[in-house]
């Protein structure tokens, strides 16, 4: 993944993105969170916020030295990947016990976004608000996650919350 020249500010708030989380408590990794995931290609397009709510996984959380939790995601998406791209195919049985709408999906693991806690771009689960949460997904699929992650040596995430993505 390369690093686009161009710099966006922090993502804005839609108007469906007003209602905050109901709790400011930080997930955990492995927890499946709705999300307004900005695609690296929706970025160099010039995008500041993603085109749609979607599933991610939580892969990390961290705290800035002022104190700020901020998430790190990857993306779930029922279309498969390309030809090439790292993903993750998460099981049939994973997908029902987390309520996805899709009877495929896959963790795309060659891109992620980092966000501050509580943010904008967590969303209520539609039909579930204020729910923001699916649940997590199970420490073996989590562990290959972090593996392939790691086996494609990706570099930054989009910074939703810096003064430029992919900072």
């Amino acid at each position: 993944m390369t690093t686009p020249s161009k710099r966006s500010g922090p993502s804005s708030p839609r108007s469906s993105a007003k209602t905050q989380k109901p709790t400011s408590v930080a997930p955990k990794p492995g927890q499946v969170l709705n999300y307004s995931y900005l695609w690296e290609a929706e970025y160099r397009q010039g995008r500041d916020e993603g085109v749609k709510d979607r599933p991610v996984a939580v892969v990390l959380v961290t705290q800035t030295i002022d104190g700020i939790d901020q998430v790190h995601v990857v993306p779930m998406t029922n279309r498969p990947p390309c030809r090439g791209q790292p993903a993750i195919e998460v099981p049939q049985a994973v997908g029902r016990q987390l309520g996805l709408a899709a009877e495929r999906s896959w963790i795309i693991v060659d891109e992620w976004n980092r966000s501050a806690w509580p943010g904008y771009d967590i969303r209520p689960i539609r039909g579930r608000e204020p729910d923001v949460s699916y649940g997590f997904i199970p420490a073996g699929l989590f562990r290959q996650i972090r593996d392939a992650m790691l086996a494609t040596a990706i570099g930054r995430p989009a910074d939703r919350d810096d003064e430029g993505v992919y900072s």
